[in-house]
């Protein structure tokens, strides 16, 4: 057994492309280049995630024609997703804690590929909420091993922008995974999104098997609420992930029918502003790790909440303005950009303060956060179903920015804990 410069063990040079090995060996390769390239590797099993989570939400007047059932209907595909990888995570990430990290991530890799391609072919609601459930299920064994193979590669002082690194790769799915996906269903319908899923997730799980070592797990970690949620900072953590996640989500799950109505975009058009969504996460990403890994995040996290709502409100109050297109264009750009921005800045910031609050608690509480983005999403999906249903489309973007609102409210109420270093 080998251990790497920070003091993770490894498998040995067998495990990497032989003329991979040759250079390490020789010093070609130094010890950061090489954790670097590893945590990439790990951002493209982020990637494959994020495509997978959102890439038919650009189709939902397609295939609530052709299934027959509602937009709203439609739309609980992504609750139900969420739902399930909310509820199961913690639970999934616990059991396999003690499992070399590379083959879970692998065996998940390969399950959300085969069910994208199952989607694919089925033909009613309910065979694709079953599968949508399985999905869930699978991203327990994705997203958090992920992050936590970041930060168990990672030396202290560089863990939160090492896991911003595997974040970025879920971000940087709105740039090129969804989009594309987007462009798939327009060239070969809904379906094609699912295509396009299936097959990012199976290309990510050979990339993962051939490039990343072995990773040697840590103690297996059972899942104690009581003990896990009380360390200092936990809960209001994974608050504000909650809510961020439910404010977006009340207008990104309805993204198509939104922009449909405010600009007349299907398709395609609707995959350049999900690209936007990208540019903007990526953006937040990037500050979001810088501030990770500094001693006070009051200021920012506070400031994204506010930003979250304004943008928010835009998609709502445009709707009852008897504005011309080109105008709404101009705002909605900018909107869109920010808002992505906001939503994912806090993102390493909050997985920086879980992951010192708990470290042996590491792989449970990066999967508890990642349970809240999925019940925001969830949860955002939901309400903006009932707002929908209820009020009409101007109701999401006002949804929206009242849960953002709240946000801004538990930052303000909690801000000792974030004026600190993380501890």
């Amino acid at each position: 057994m080998k251990v790497d410069s920070v003091n993770h063990p490894v498998s040995g040079d067998t495990d990497a492309p032989r003329c991979r090995a040759i250079l390490i060996r020789f010093g070609a390769i130094s010890a950061a280049q090489r954790v670097s390239t590893r945590i990439s590797v790990l951002a493209l099993a982020g990637f494959a995630l994020g495509t997978e989570a959102f890439v038919f939400v650009g189709h939902l007047d397609a295939m609530a024609v052709a299934l027959d059932v509602s937009v709203a209907a439609v739309g609980q595909l992504a609750t139900v997703f969420a739902f399930t990888s909310a509820i199961s995570a913690p639970f999934v990430a616990g059991a396999v804690a003690g499992m070399e990290r590379r083959r879970v991530l692998v065996v998940g890799l390969v399950a959300i590929g085969a069910l994208n391609l199952a989607a694919a072919m089925l033909t009613t609601l309910g065979g694709l909420i079953a599968v949508r459930v399985l999905c869930g299920l699978a991203t327990g064994l994705v997203g958090p091993i992920a992050t936590t193979a970041a930060a168990e590669l990672s030396p202290p002082e560089a863990r939160g922008r090492a896991m911003a690194t595997v974040f970025a790769g879920v971000t940087l799915a709105f740039v090129l995974g969804v989009p594309l996906g987007s462009l798939a269903g327009e060239v070969f319908g809904w379906r094609g999104t699912f295509l396009w899923a299936g097959m990012i997730a199976l290309i990510a799980a050979l990339i993962v098997g051939l490039l990343l070592p072995r990773i040697m797990p840590g103690p297996r970690v059972t899942f104690r609420p009581g003990i896990v949620l009380g360390a200092p900072g936990v809960a209001s953590s994974l608050a504000l992930t909650l809510t961020g996640f439910a404010a977006t989500f009340c207008v990104t799950a309805y993204f198509g029918p939104l922009l449909g109505a405010l600009l007349g975009f299907s398709g395609a058009g609707v995959g350049a502003m999900q690209a936007l969504v990208g540019i903007g996460a990526i953006a937040g990403v990037v500050l979001g790790g810088r501030w990770a890994d500094r001693s006070s995040a009051w200021g920012p996290l506070l400031t994204s909440f506010l930003l979250s709502a304004a943008m928010l409100s835009l998609f709502g109050v445009l709707l009852l303005l008897p504005l011309p297109q080109g105008a709404m264009l101009a705002l909605l750009l900018p909107a869109t950009i920010l808002g992505a921005a906001a939503l994912f800045l806090r993102a390493p910031v909050v997985q920086a303060r879980l992951v010192a609050a708990a470290p042996a608690h590491r792989p449970v509480l990066l999967a508890l956060n990642g349970s809240m983005v999925f019940a925001g999403q969830g949860l955002g999906a939901a309400l903006g179903g009932v707002g929908l249903s209820l009020f009409g489309l101007p109701a999401l973007g006002l949804i929206g920015a009242a849960v953002a609102l709240l946000g801004a409210l538990l930052v303000a109420a909690t801000a000792q804990h974030w004026k600190g270093p993380a501890q």
